[in-house]
């Protein structure tokens, strides 16, 4: 003989017990930043550096798949995040510059970050993040005068871990 399931009484039951088990797996554990996203910040390379902000520029991968430009046209910007392949060791950014004679003229630096790609488990709840380890940076020199990663790797720690410095005039020297 077949028994006759009433659901009425079944579906209150799952819905309660999908939500303790939903609840018991959830973790405060991930709530940290699960990706190693380079953070650039954007610096004078005087002899005292300070942090400065540069106008007018677009900021684009090289190589990328798909859509690469990470800002385009921007104003008074002080930092980037640079996302780094995870599928080869060498991501390459071109930092354009639009105004004035440098946009007039057309030019652009290109920088290029080799490093040795290293998988890192965070956790069971978490997964696996990619640390990448700094091996050499290039640079062309037409503004930007060098490209540094203080501690030499990149983790998931939210931090400013790329410092680019740039040759800056000041206004008094350009009248």
């Amino acid at each position: 003989m077949c028994r006759t399931i009433k659901l009425n009484r079944l579906i209150p039951s799952a819905v309660m017990a999908a939500f303790i088990l939903s609840a018991s797996c959830s973790s405060d554990e991930c709530l940290d930043n699960k990706n190693s996203l380079p953070l650039a910040g954007f610096y004078s390379s005087a002899e005292l550096p300070q942090q400065i902000s540069i106008d007018s520029v677009s900021i684009y991968g090289i190589g990328a798949p798909g859509d690469s430009v990470l800002h385009d046209s921007v104003k008074g910007l002080s930092q980037s995040y640079l996302p780094f392949r995870i599928d080869e060791g060498e991501t390459k950014y071109v930092i354009k510059y639009l105004s004035g004679l440098l946009g007039r003229y057309g030019i652009s630096d290109t920088i290029t970050f080799r490093y040795e790609i290293q998988p890192w488990f965070v956790s069971a709840a978490c997964g696996a993040v990619y640390y990448y380890n700094m091996d050499t940076i290039l640079t062309t020199h037409y503004v930007i005068d060098s490209v540094t990663c203080p501690t030499g790797r990149i983790t998931n720690v939210s931090t400013e871990n790329l410092r680019i410095y740039f040759r800056v005039s000041s206004e008094e020297e350009e009248q």
